[in-house]
């Protein structure tokens, strides 16, 4: 006797259900997983940023935070540089070891273009800083030799975590910067007990520490998932190439974007303001958590999804959490501003101001970031050369009203940065829901 279509469809009610809740069981135990990794290496980090803040004098600090600032804006620079281009194509060959092989070998050709490029942008005012505020020429030398290791460090670590991200191996990337967080920590602890901690030596170590664990741990776990030593594929490099082209005047805004608070304050306010920022800075760490969640887990996954729809549900779910945790974060932080400052330590107890609307423009910078996932992972570029205009510009109109010489005109400079940045890439995602934006 057949079964009626309304108790077939009764039966199998229970199994849809099934299927969901074990779905919905394995994206929060990998969001918990990936969590727990996050938090804890982001704790190792901001216990060695108090550190080094509470253990510099003042003007050293200062010298480390332009160094720290200079790594930064590179890291950025390298992140739009190698990153809008390198994911977009990994993601299409992405279960193709040999495939996935020869589109980063066609991305390691980049590497001494964003070498020269960001080290000529960035390094000039870097240096000039330096030396305004009486830095020794043997310190500019080595701080800068670090600036430049530093971003190869990067590049090459963006690659390597590539493929291992794409197979959805969330955790070796982060246990790779846990362990390269904790040797920073052990070298720095051992450098100021030893009593030859300054900027220099510490900016050394933050270099070099993450060399052992990506190079030595990271590396051969890769392997098992791309096929390292391919030649060059000639279509994904001249596809890489039309990215940088396209991207370098949004890559050239952002290492600028970067530096240009801190140069500003530096100029006007003098080398004690430029110490006060940096350790605001290091305060925002925490910021950091939820926007290595969000990108570690949505952008190789976004990368992937072909599905248009499914892309835009998990756009629109990542953006409303973003909102949700910047709000949170930035409570917290009015709460228990006191307390932050004083793991700073006494030379920064007065900036209880500066240090809210900093978070607040982190939380900002933060949802900016999440919303705007679909146009890294997507390769959504095609008019970001529009950027410098965007941002300068609206950096431009707000120097008007704002005075660049205090701590809190520096962060509204940053504000208003961000704000040219999410205006150009709301334009760059209604084109490319479109179709519109892709190269």
């Amino acid at each position: 006797m057949e079964a009626s279509p309304e108790i077939t469809h009764a039966s199998r009610l229970p199994l849809l259900r099934g299927v969901c809740m074990q779905k919905v069981r394995r994206m929060v135990g990998t969001i918990a997983s990936y969590a727990s990794l996050s938090i804890l290496g982001r704790v190792v980090q901001m216990v060695t940023a108090f550190l080094v803040v509470r253990s510099l004098a003042k003007t050293e600090y200062a010298w480390y935070s332009l160094a720290n600032n200079l790594v930064g804006a590179l890291v950025i620079f390298t992140v739009t540089g190698i990153g809008t281009g390198l994911m977009p194509l990994a993601g299409e060959v992405a279960r193709d070891p040999l495939k996935l092989g020869a589109v980063l070998a066609s991305a390691r050709r980049f590497r001494a273009a964003l070498l020269f490029f960001g080290s000529l942008v960035g390094l000039p005012v870097f240096i000039h800083l330096l030396l305004r505020s009486g830095c020794p020429p043997l310190s500019i030398a080595l701080l800068v030799g670090s600036a430049i290791v530093s971003l190869m460090v990067s590049i090459s670590t963006q690659m390597i975590s590539t493929p291992l991200s794409l197979a959805r191996r969330y955790n070796i990337p982060q246990w790779e910067n846990i362990l390269s967080s904790v040797l920073r920590l052990l070298c720095i602890v051992i450098l100021i007990f030893a009593g030859f901690a300054d900027a220099v030596t510490v900016m050394i170590i933050t270099v070099l520490a993450p060399l052992p664990t990506v190079c030595g741990w990271m590396l051969p776990k890769a392997r098992e998932h791309a096929a390292f030593g391919q030649q060059a594929d000639p279509a994904a490099t001249q596809r890489l190439k039309k990215h940088f082209i396209v991207g370098l005047p949004a890559n050239i805004t952002h290492l600028f974007e970067a530096q240009v608070a801190l140069f500003i304050v530096g100029w006007m306010g003098g080398i004690d303001k430029v110490a006060d920022l940096g350790a605001i800075c290091r305060v925002a760490l925490i910021l950091q958590i939820p926007l290595a969640i969000a990108s570690g887990i949505m952008l190789p996954r976004m990368s992937t999804e072909q599905d248009m729809k499914r892309l835009k549900r998990m756009w629109a779910g990542s953006s409303l959490l973003s909102v949700v945790m910047g709000i949170g974060i930035v409570v917290c932080g009015w709460l228990l501003r006191q307390q932050l400052l004083f793991l700073l330590g006494p030379g920064y107890a007065a900036l209880e101001y500066e240090l809210v609307l900093y978070l607040g423009f982190q939380a900002f910078s933060f949802f900016a970031t999440v919303t705007t996932i679909p146009i890294q992972a997507k390769g959504w570029v095609r008019h970001s050369w529009l950027r410098p205009f965007a941002v300068f510009g609206s950096q431009a109109l707000a120097a008007c009203v704002l005075d660049l010489s205090t701590v809190s005109g520096a962060i509204g400079l940053m504000w208003a940065g961000s704000m040219g940045n999410m205006l150009l890439d709301s334009f760059l995602l209604f084109n490319g829901w479109r179709g519109r934006a892709n190269i």
